[in-house]
């Protein structure tokens, strides 16, 4: 069975947090990761009009403000669009999350949900109409010096954020109703009154409807493990955006056996791609595949590509070559199209690249397990050079590894609920 996640308190107080006393530059540049976000915010000075001053954390200075991209509520009873406010201070990961866990259930404060997860904290409570979303991360961040003879240095930080939604005050004719979820549902967050629970507006009720039926199952697994913004599952996925989504999954469901998991490039390092510089948000990602040799880059002696694309839509055979060879964790035998052709039975076969070949001819070993049988269901065509959607690459990321040893995110949710259960009786 797989170990239980890390409960909040005591536990907190594990690998996730790095001291910043008594380490190295080098090693305080290694434990905190740089923030690609730093330049989109503006110092401020006073608090935006409708925060909650309580809610300001004593040692964080308040570094901006814009439009909420999370999931609060805004709807014709909001007084004005849900606000997101960005904090940084130098007390680390813990001290601020005890510190809001406290705080939100007093002082009038209800708190309505908790969700930990091994990246972050989100805290949800509600005071009268006012609606807040607190989200702390498990590692602090670089942040740039924007002043002063050490301009453009980083720092390592904790950078968190709260997001707020003023609400008019509604009468019981006009007041909503929703469906709370229970305990024991992988979605229950709580604990759970009679105030409003994280947001009906999740990804996943907002675009349910949207999913095809034979990917809504592995895309609301994929989801519950807290790893992709879903967006519109119909989309086309890009390839740097699915470069991020491949490492953290397979992160996320190998999150007990590190010898397993892929290690994120530091931002120090030389970029391998001439188009993923070390700003791009998903060059640790990007560049961690690429230093480990799962994507064919001038490291892996592909000298032709020294270019990533990374905005330009993922094509199925491309997904297939960058995800098979996580799954068997080797160098695959090469194939030919006779032998991809006799397998998998696509009339279509010529028209797959060469060096994707192999891994499709793979793929086929992991029988109903299959990335292909995700994808496709049954077909006599694969078309190699379509895009993908986002509900399709959600798909696939459902199992990471071989038949009968790999995980998929159904067995890691259950293993997760069970271990829960077991603690709390």
């Amino acid at each position: 069975m797989r170990s239980p996640k890390i409960g909040f308190g005591a536990g907190l107080a594990l690998s996730l947090f790095l001291p910043i006393a008594g380490c190295s530059g080098d090693a305080v540049q290694q434990a905190f990761s740089a923030d690609p976000q730093a330049s989109q915010w503006s110092n401020l000075s006073t608090l935006p009009k409708g925060f909650p001053a309580d809610l300001s954390y004593p040692n964080a200075n308040l570094q901006g403000v814009q439009q909420s991209q999370t999931n609060l509520p805004s709807s014709p009873n909001s007084q004005r669009p849900p606000q997101q406010t960005r904090w940084a201070t130098p007390d680390n990961s813990q001290k601020v999350q005890q510190y809001y866990s406290q705080l939100l259930q007093k002082k009038g404060w209800q708190l309505s949900g908790r969700r930990l997860s091994q990246q972050q904290l989100i805290l949800l409570a509600k005071r009268d109409q006012l609606q807040v979303r607190v989200t702390i991360p498990a590692t602090g961040t670089l942040v740039p010096v924007q002043t002063g003879n050490n301009s453009g240095r980083r720092i390592p930080m904790t950078v968190f954020f709260i997001d707020f939604s003023q609400e008019k005050a509604l009468s019981k004719v006009e007041s909503p109703t929703q469906t709370l979820p229970k305990p024991g549902d992988l979605d229950f967050i709580g604990p759970v009154a009679n105030q409003t629970p994280e947001s009906s507006n999740t990804d996943a009720s907002l675009n349910s409807a949207e999913i095809p039926a034979a990917l809504k199952a592995y895309v609301s697994d994929i989801q519950r493990l807290e790893v992709i913004d879903l967006g519109n599952p119909n989309q086309s996925i890009q390839r740097g955006t699915f470069a991020r989504w491949l490492v953290k999954t397979n992160n996320r469901l190998y999150q007990d056996r590190p010898t397993q998991q892929i290690r994120l490039a530091a931002t120090s390092q030389p970029p391998v791609f001439k188009d993923v510089p070390s700003s791009n948000p998903n060059f640790p990602y990007i560049q961690g595949l690429a230093e480990a040799g799962f994507i064919p880059s001038p490291l892996s002696g592909d000298a032709d590509q020294a270019t990533f694309q990374p905005n330009q839509p993922l094509t199925r055979e491309v997904l297939l070559s960058w995800k098979v060879p996580i799954d068997f964790r080797k160098i695959l035998p090469s194939a030919t199209t006779a032998k991809v052709q006799e397998v998998w039975g696509f009339k279509d076969t010529k028209q797959i690249s060469t060096p994707t070949l192999s891994a499709i001819f793979a793929d086929h070993n992991n029988g109903e397990l299959a990335n292909i049988r995700r994808l496709l269901g049954s077909a006599l065509l694969l078309q190699p050079k379509k895009s993908v959607t986002r509900a399709e690459a959600a798909a696939t990321l459902w199992f990471i590894g071989v038949a009968g040893e790999g995980y998929s995110a159904k067995d890691v949710l259950r293993a997760e609920q069970q271990a829960e259960a077991a603690s709390s009786s």
